[in-house]
């Protein structure tokens, strides 16, 4: 392999890890909550499956779709305190929402287009929950 031949895909691997770099997902922090969002993609799901041990809460939207169930993305994710004060507003990137609150009982609103879910949570110190919502195709 010559220099040039070399130069050429050293090149090509500094743009594709470049790229990849980009596509991670970020944490974002609003008040007392931080979360990622995101899994669309096999290396983005991976990152975000790997991080999820991290959060306390892990949220995945799937669709039950015929013949095969569908990851879903863009879902509005609403957490209230118990003391019904908005914690987090945000709305999801892709089919996992990672959450860090702070230890206390919440109540979870998630809604694809009209379609709203809801369920009241408990965040202790040390553990971590999945929870998976699911919509109708």
């Amino acid at each position: 392999m010559n220099k040039r031949t070399l130069l050429a895909l050293s090149a090509l691997f500094a743009a594709a890890l470049a790229v990849n770099a980009g596509a991670a997902p970020t944490a974002v922090t609003k008040g007392v909550a931080t979360y990622i969002s995101g899994g669309i993609g096999v290396d983005e799901s991976t990152l975000i499956q790997q991080e999820a041990k991290n959060y306390p809460l892990e949220l995945e939207f799937v669709i039950k779709a015929t013949p095969k169930d569908e990851y879903a993305a863009d879902i509005h994710v609403k957490i209230s305190d118990a003391g019904n004060n908005v914690v987090l507003d945000a709305v999801s990137n892709g089919p996992f929402f990672l959450a860090k609150l702070p230890a206390g009982s919440y109540r979870l609103a998630v809604a694809k287009k009209d379609q709203v879910k809801e369920r009241k949570i408990a965040i202790t110190p040390g553990s971590h929950q999945h929870i998976m919502f699911e919509w109708l195709e």
